[in-house]
Formats: C-alpha cells, sequence, structure tokens
C-alpha cells in the first residue's frame, strides 16, 4: 500500500487538528478528567492513496512517534511500507490509551515492546495503612538511596528499551534525578521517606511528588529480604494516605517494560491501566 504525505495547508490543518482532538479525548477518557485539545501544529500528517488510513506522526532522530491513527487497519505491515517509503530509521514508539482496542491491536500484530505502563487509583478507594511507619529521608539517607536509585533506574529504562546503549540509560537517569530533585530530599513538592516495619526496621524507600492535579509515585522500593511478606502493599497505601492528606484524589505511577507482577500487583490494590507506551524498531 501507498502512502501519500500531506503537505497542502489546509487539508493538514484539518487533519492534525482532528488527530490531536482524538488523542486527547481518549487520555481524557481514560484517566477519567477534563483535558483540553491544545492549538498543535506540528509533525507530519500522512493518508494511504485510497484515503482508507491516514496517520500523525513526529519522526525525529532514530524515533518515529504515532501519534494518531485514524482507519480500521490492524496491519502493522503498513507502518513498515510508510517508515520504508519515508526513509525513516530507528525505532517507532506510540501509546495505547485504555479503551484505544485498535492500537492495542497494532501492537500485538507488531508483536511490539512494552516499553511503560501508566497506572493510576483514586485514593479514596484505597485502604489505610497498617503496620509500617515513614520516616522524612535526611541527608545521609538521600546519599545512601542515591548511591544505588540511579543505576537501578537506568536498568530499569535500558531493559525496558528506552535508550539503546546502558550508557545512554545512565545518563538519561542521572540527568533526571538532577532536574527533579535539585534540592535533594527538600525539593519543593516532593516527599522521599524511609519505610519502616512495626518493629521500627528500615526496610525500604517510598518517594512521592504531590502535584497540583494527582499524586505520582516516582520510586517505592524494598529490601529483598523483606519482599513478599505485604509491605509493599502497605506502602502503596501510605503514599493514597499522604496524597489524601495533601487533598490530592488521585494517585499515579508508571512501570517500566513488562514487569507483569508489578501490574498485577497495582491492579490488586485497586489502579487501572491508563496508557501503554509500546516500541517497534523500524525496518525489522
Amino acid at each position: 500500500m501507498s502512502w501519500i504525505h500531506i503537505t497542502e495547508p489546509v487539508q493538514r490543518r484539518a487533519l492534525l487538528t482532528a488527530a490531536a482532538g482524538r488523542v486527547f479525548t481518549a487520555r481524557a477518557a481514560a484517566e477519567r478528567r477534563e483535558i483540553a485539545v491544545p492549538d498543535i501544529d506540528r509533525g507530519e500528517i500522512w493518508q494511504t492513496v485510497d484515503g482508507a488510513v491516514t496517520v500523525w506522526v513526529m519522526p525525529d532522530a532514530g524515533e518515529v512517534i504515532l501519534a494518531d491513527v485514524d482507519g480500521a487497519t490492524t496491519d502493522w505491515s503498513l507502518f513498515d511500507d510508510l517508515a520504508a517509503g519515508a526513509g525513516w530509521s530507528g525505532v517507532w514508539h506510540f501509546s495505547a490509551f485504555a479503551g484505544q482496542s485498535h492500537m492495542a491491536a497494532l501492537a500485538e500484530s507488531a508483536n511490539a515492546r512494552r516499553v511503560a505502563t501508566k497506572m493510576r487509583v483514586s485514593v479514596a478507594e484505597v485502604p489505610a495503612p497498617d503496620g509500617i511507619d515513614l520516616v522524612p529521608m535526611d541527608d545521609a539517607d538521600f546519599a545512601s538511596y542515591r548511591a544505588v536509585a540511579d543505576e537501578d533506574y537506568a536498568q530499569e529504562r535500558f531493559a525496558s528499551g528506552a535508550e539503546p546503549t546502558i550508557e545512554d540509560s545512565r545518563r538519561v537517569a542521572a540527568e533526571q534525578m538532577a532536574d527533579v530533585l535539585p534540592e535533594g530530599p527538600r525539593t519543593a513538592g516532593h516527599r522521599l521517606w524511609t519505610v519502616l516495619d512495626g518493629a521500627g526496621e528500615r526496610v525500604g524507600i517510598l518517594w512521592v511528588h504531590l502535584g497540583e492535579d494527582a499524586a505520582f509515585i516516582y520510586d517505592i522500593s524494598l529490601r529483598e529480604s523483606r519482599r513478599g511478606q505485604g509491605l509493599g502493599t502497605q506502602a502503596l497505601r501510605a503514599a493514597a494516605e499522604e496524597a489524601a492528606s495533601a487533598g490530592l484524589e488521585v494517585l499515579a505511577l508508571n512501570i517500566f517494560g513488562s514487569n507483569d507482577g508489578a501490574r498485577r500487583l497495582y491492579a490488586r490494590e485497586g489502579y487501572r491501566e491508563t496508557e501503554v507506551l509500546w516500541s517497534v524498531p523500524i525496518g525489522r
């Protein structure tokens, strides 16, 4: 199947506006909140010669973001043809929001790799924590945490396919940590705790950002010897309690890669998948 690059300004603008509307409507439905559709004028619009399929893509160095697909197709070979004709290389990235069955079907057709999963829960639905305490990190705690957190995060990113090399993932991990926590554990809006069990033993860490609309779990980790004892569930519940205390109604998180165990744990606690990010090599 051949593709046509839509460049005529009026037609391109109309198709781009419609595509943005579909994407943000799907996101709003998945996250169960109102999201205004922004005025977007970037990316490229391509259409099959028969007009049956229209796509909005954003090609960049080594990456092509497939932002929207309009048309009843679950055949990934169409997109292989598009990439070959356009001369793109690297990796396709695309999201499937909850309820977007056609995007999920495309991911299956492409044998795509799950890069990350976004989940969220209403804090009002989460039971109160039991048997743990949260103690704010001091500078010494934070230094100990950073000694291992950057490398763990880099390994997660690399394993999920977020970057092509572990060196790239380490660089991105260090840069992001410095950007997100410029003042360490005292960075405004961020709460970093050491998790204690009922006997006062240090068993893990919890890092939550309290945003304007929702709280977000940046990191939750337990000592390996204390996993499988229900402490992770209680730490999740403590995070929800902190979010509620801050007047927030939603707690969200991301899971890198295909961590089925983590997704099952969060699902048991009432978390819903709202978006899955997929990747597919170009020119396989």
